[in-house]
């Protein structure tokens, strides 16, 4: 007997099997499975656009997702990302001073605290 392929069903037999075949498998996922599946789509969809009418949609999307959060969203990451890009421009060396600087600093106004009770 030879193996069926979708070639053997007509075009309305092929979406009807394709409707059986998503609803059974959402149906057999966990939540966690969902979750999974459903932030890799759309990851794809917001991260894999290519030119300017993808980006656009994308951006149309995100827009109606935040809406009037949108412009907070946006200080958050401008700042999130000059950050880094600070971080990014010190060396190591730069880096450690400043984090032992913090530390002397916050030692001084402890010290500061309790000397004044």
């Amino acid at each position: 007997m030879e193996e069926l392929t979708y070639k053997d069903l007509s075009e309305t037999e092929l979406d009807s099997l394709k409707d059986i075949y998503i609803t059974s498998r959402v149906n057999s996922m966990t939540e966690s499975e969902l979750r999974t599946f459903v932030k890799e789509i759309i990851n794809d969809q917001i991260k894999g656009t290519f030119g300017n009418a993808e980006e656009k949609e994308a951006w149309e999307e995100i827009k109606e997702h935040f809406s009037e959060d949108l412009s907070n969203k946006i200080l958050e990451v401008k700042e999130k990302c000059n950050k880094n890009k600070k971080e990014e421009q010190k060396s190591p060396e730069e880096i450690e001073f400043d984090r032992r600087l913090g530390l002397l600093k916050q030692q001084q106004e402890e010290k500061t605290s309790k000397d004044m009770w």
